[in-house]
């Protein structure tokens, strides 16, 4: 079990690793690109570390749909009575609130669960950019929101890359967590 303390911002590896696997509708359109593929382009990213750290051996996408028995697991205090885990397998990342499923970023993924909004509150709880990071995959940005939304994602993204790359990378997300 790890928590929040655990993925402090200058634990980049983990970070690069989560920001590329955790946006599966996220895509650069002026370069068809994908957040994984961007990061590997522009930050040399160290895989083997991700894969470590989520177990990941040979053969677990096809035996096991990329899931372990014990993945590596955030616990954290969302608010008073909620308490966020977040499951890190080989092929997914699993979201719980108080041990109720409610989003995952895998092959079949369930994500853009709340607005904006939420995030925020969130946020003002008393938690700082990392929890905004870790739920920032389970966000519906609005039309009304991209610019604001791309803005902050940026900024926070300053804490770990280079601001080149956080524009890019903030885009695509904005991108991929848009309202349908």
């Amino acid at each position: 079990m790890i928590t929040l303390n655990d993925v402090t911002f200058s634990n980049k590896k983990f970070w690069t690793g989560f920001v590329a696997t955790s946006f599966p509708t996220a895509l650069d359109e002026e370069t068809d690109s994908s957040l994984a593929e961007i990061i590997e382009e522009e930050e040399a990213a160290d895989s083997n570390w991700w894969g470590n750290f989520t177990k990941y051996y040979d053969g677990v996408l096809e035996e096991a749909d990329g899931y372990i028995e014990e993945p590596e697991t955030l616990i954290c205090h969302l608010t008073e009575a909620q308490t966020l885990k977040i499951e890190f397998h080989p092929g997914d990342t699993v979201y719980y609130i108080n041990d109720r499923q409610i989003a995952n970023t895998g092959g079949e993924y369930q994500i853009q669960i709340f607005p904006l909004a939420d995030l925020l509150r969130y946020r003002e709880g008393g938690n700082d950019n990392r929890m905004f990071l870790l739920l920032l995959p389970l966000t519906v940005i609005t039309n009304e929101d991209t610019s604001h939304a791309a803005e902050m994602i940026a900024n926070v993204l300053q804490e770990i890359f280079e601001r080149s790359l956080c524009d890019r990378l903030s885009k695509s997300i904005v991108y991929g967590l848009m309202e349908e």
